[in-house]
């Protein structure tokens, strides 16, 4: 079998990131040949190596970035960033996951993996992109990754977002969590937007609005929260 037939079984795979396993899976290639045809196209750079034992037909990190292990998909800033969210400059992709991994560079792009609860897994779609597709949080489900851990996405840039989110899919989803912190800061935000939910405080710990900032702010006694980030 030629190479080129090879890339073209890859290709009609969709796979982004492929192993041995799965080039066997899509040519009647035996394994020891198949090894000899992986470092043909990786010595042509017809191929790229990622990882020890995974490839990629792609020079593109965001393919890369969700296919590297399951369940993982795109959120934070970088989730705002692919729904169109956000004006800020992208330098790594943020990918969730319930999996340690460490991070990543590929292709001048750096893929860092924010570990979370197995709860999390949830609220994000199979999405095509070019040839191949990622895994990427619905809108919604950004917010919410990012009010739990401010410290991977400005709190403004979530505050903006929420103004386009749908409520009752974010409610459903907080409802889902069930997380003290993510619903004090949800609750408050969208007080601050004049929406009216049935979220309130829980247990009377206080919070901050962004625990990655230092500075405490002034003290919102219905959220029992310290209000320490400018919101626009």
């Amino acid at each position: 079998m030629k190479l080129e037939k090879v890339l073209g079984k890859l290709k009609e795979s969709k796979l982004a990131i492929f192993t041995i396993n799965d080039l066997l899976k899509v040519t009647d290639l035996s394994k020891c040949v198949a090894y000899v045809y992986i470092n043909r196209m990786v010595n042509r750079g017809l191929i790229y190596k990622i990882e020890r034992g995974k490839f990629t037909i792609y020079n593109d990190p965001f393919l890369v970035s969700t296919q590297l292990l399951y369940p993982s998909y795109i959120s934070f800033l970088t989730g705002l960033f692919l729904h169109g969210k956000t004006t800020q400059t992208i330098n790594e992709i943020l990918v969730a996951t319930s999996k340690r991994k460490n991070s990543v560079e590929s292709f001048g792009l750096k893929i860092k993996f924010v570990k979370l609860n197995p709860k999390f897994m949830f609220g994000f779609n199979k999405v095509e992109k070019g040839s191949s597709y990622i895994f990427l949080a619905k809108l919604e489900k950004v917010i919410l990754d990012s009010l739990y851990l401010p410290r991977y996405c400005p709190l403004s840039d979530v505050y903006n977002a929420l103004k386009e989110a749908d409520i009752d899919k974010l409610l459903m989803f907080a409802s889902e969590l069930k997380v003290e912190a993510i619903n004090r800061r949800l609750g408050y935000m969208l007080e601050v937007l004049g929406v009216r939910t049935n979220l309130v405080a829980q247990n009377r710990t206080p919070y901050k609005l962004n625990p990655a900032i230092k500075s405490l702010g002034e003290f919102n006694k219905k959220w029992r929260l310290y209000v320490n980030e400018v919101l626009e």
